[in-house]
């Protein structure tokens, strides 16, 4: 088929393997592969499909069927008539692979729809009498699936009395619990607001709020609790707020329609109340499936913001909570003082994530810049970081100074406010893109800044390449470099949980069904957002360096960088992947590490193909090239799975 062919293109340059990573994460989100390798999971739908076709259901609409699972589960038990229903092509095309492969053909009806639009007769021949769905995401709601089964209930299952041959219509799952708790996490709460020491002690900023732009279209944040950087803290026990029968009609209507909820949460704990998650059971035949931050599920928790302020143990927070269609929480603490009302600029989470991180470390390469430059009469600055903190901090320190910054979306509206407060506008210029520098006929820059990493872990695209055209442009020879080297480190892991996430580990965990094959044509290799610290793994080598580059040698004609490492495994086990960050160099040995707990970057890694196994002692020759500012790592000296020595 055209996207099976367009998965297996050969890629011949790193930007070419960029852009069909991000086709295949369009095509086939990375959820689905977490959701497919959950054993607890499959097994747990699969028992409570088989026990309702074997009990008279043998016509069965699967809403939302992906790679059509669950529609398999159905067809295995012995169901008469199975309609597929996808809204996603791709999913579509994988399903009918996965249909023909596990020897049912075509019996499965495939309908490339969104559920809501499924007409009967159109769509269905006859209203069926079991509907199967897992369209939920981690707030439970998120995913329209109260519409959908309102629709279901509606139109396409039959409701009345039940016969020998037909029995009442029934939805898997049955039902579902939700509960909620007050948490405590800096993760969180470097991402709601600018904090006040960096605001004032770093930034300067005394009469401004920096805060995250809040949408009540998307009322929470999704976050593996177990795998936050920094980890987080219960302040409160647990407790149950909403149930659903989704075999009750006039229920999942009134929830479409809307309730409120007025609840107490009493804090067992006292911190820094941040955040409120809530995650839910679902009830699938005689199984419980929690998603609950202390299960090894697939899902992931709802984070509603909070108010980041302290709270005591025994003291009551209120929570205003309400669902129509999805559902919100707001807390509501005593400990909320008022405070003089202050200018507010809303920015994005990760901007406001990453000033208060970078920051600080700014705040630290200021103070040796300023020592080896401040003696300089005007200098003039360009600033390439997404977000151009030291440019502007050096700025503030030497205000004769003139900087240049690429202007985005994302971080404009700060650079207007830090401008504003200290009165540079006349000193600070903005460009669209660096292509606007690169014929060299304006300014020519005596200091160059630059993040050479993105907070996702990955090297920021085309940044080698811009960096050795600006050299040959608009960068004066002299130019004073920062960073002035950057260096790749990185360690061999064994990690069933990033094994998860890329691809399905082996058709054992679809029950033996067949999958793996057609699914993992849309592996990612290259995975990003990991935070290593939590990232459940065993560590198989000491750290290594992977690559170095001096920054002052980057070039007009940019070569491929790349390099061998030959690196001792400490103990046996199977090598999952490489994972990697980054650490820059400034100046006299200020150094800035992806993998430090203030940077607030997280790390990437590289999931190798197949079971790579290797003992105490055993050399792996681990290669690295950096092309098109693309990392690539692969192991030189495996084979078919076998360490050539």
């Amino acid at each position: 088929t055209q996207l099976r062919k367009l998965a297996y293109q050969p890629v011949n340059t790193g930007n070419s393997r960029e852009s069909l990573d991000s086709l295949k994460t369009i095509l086939v989100e990375r959820w689905h592969f977490r959701m497919l390798n959950d054993i607890s999971r499959n097994r747990a739908f699969h028992d409570a499909i088989a026990a309702a076709v074997q009990n008279g259901h043998k016509h069965v609409l699967d809403i939302g069927a992906g790679t059509g699972l669950l529609s398999l589960f159905a067809l295995s038990a012995g169901a008469d008539k199975v309609y597929v229903c996808e809204v996603s092509p791709a999913s579509c095309e994988v399903a009918r692979t996965v249909f023909d492969e596990n020897g049912f053909g075509t019996k499965p009806h495939i309908i490339n729809k969104h559920s809501t639009e499924l007409t009967v007769p159109g769509d269905l021949s006859e209203r069926v009498t079991l509907a199967v769905t897992e369209t939920f995401d981690c707030g439970l709601f998120g995913e329209h699936v109260l519409k959908s089964l309102d629709h279901a209930w509606e139109h396409l299952l039959r409701v009345g009395q039940s016969t020998c041959c037909q029995p009442n219509a029934t939805v898997i799952p049955e039902k579902a619990e939700v509960f909620v708790c007050l948490i405590e996490s800096q993760w969180i709460r470097d991402g709601h607001r600018v904090s006040r020491q960096v605001l004032e002690d770093v930034l300067g900023m005394r009469d401004v709020e920096l805060k995250a732009a809040f949408s009540d279209e998307e009322p929470y944040d999704s976050e593996k609790l177990s795998r936050l950087k920094h980890g987080f803290r219960r302040l409160s026990d647990p407790f149950h707020i909403l149930s659903v029968d989704f075999n009750n009609h006039k229920e999942i209507r009134d929830l479409i329609r809307g309730i409120h909820l007025k609840e107490q949460a009493l804090c067992a704990e006292s911190g820094i109340l941040d955040a409120v998650c809530l995650w839910f059971r679902l009830k699938v035949g005689d199984t419980w499936l929690d998603t609950g931050p202390d299960s090894e599920t697939c899902w992931e928790q709802a984070v509603y913001r909070g108010p980041s302020v302290h709270v005591r143990s025994g003291e009551a927070v209120r929570l205003d909570i309400s669902c129509q269609g999805h559902i919100a929480v707001h807390c509501v603490s005593d400990s909320l003082t008022s405070v003089p009302e202050k200018a507010v600029t809303s920015l994005d989470s990760e901007v406001i994530r990453a000033i208060n991180g970078q920051a600080p470390i700014a705040a630290r390469i200021l103070e040796q810049l300023d020592s080896q430059l401040g003696n300089r009469s005007a200098q003039s600055i360009l600033d390439a970081s997404h977000i151009p903190l030291l440019g502007l901090l050096l700025l503030r320190r030497q205000p004769n100074w003139r900087l240049t910054y690429v202007a985005n979306s994302n971080s404009k509206d700060f650079v207007a406010s830090f401008v504003k407060a200290h009165g540079l506008e006349s000193a600070v210029s903005a460009v669209e893109s660096l292509e606007e520098l690169h014929n060299g006929e304006g300014t020519q820059y005596d200091i160059f800044i630059v993040n050479v990493f993105e907070s996702s872990g990955l090297l920021r695209q085309g940044v080698l390449e811009d960096i050795a055209l600006l050299r040959k442009s608009c960068l004066k020879p002299d130019v004073t470099m920062v960073p002035s080297s950057v260096t790749l480190r990185g360690i061999l892991v064994e990690s069933e949980a990033l094994e998860e996430q890329s691809h399905l580990v082996s058709d054992n965990r679809t029950l033996g069904f067949k999958v793996a094959d057609y699914i993992n044509v849309f592996q990612v290799h290259m995975q990003q957002e990991i935070c290593l610290a939590t990232l459940p793994h065993h560590a198989l080598c000491d750290v290594f360096t992977l690559l170095e580059i001096n920054m002052y040698n980057v070039g007009l004609d940019l070569p491929e960088i790349s390099a061998v490492r030959t690196v001792p495994l400490l103990q046996a086990g199977r090598i999952s992947g490489c994972c990697y960050w980054f650490e820059q160099e400034s100046l006299d040995g200020v150094t800035i590490s992806s993998y430090s707990a203030e940077d607030p970057s997280l790390q990437a890694a590289v999931v190798f193909s197949g079971a790579v196994l290797g003992s105490a002692e055993t050399t792996i020759r681990v290669g690295t090239s950096c092309i098109d500012s693309n990392i690539s790592i692969w192991l030189d000296n495996v084979r078919d799975g076998k360490v050539l020595q």
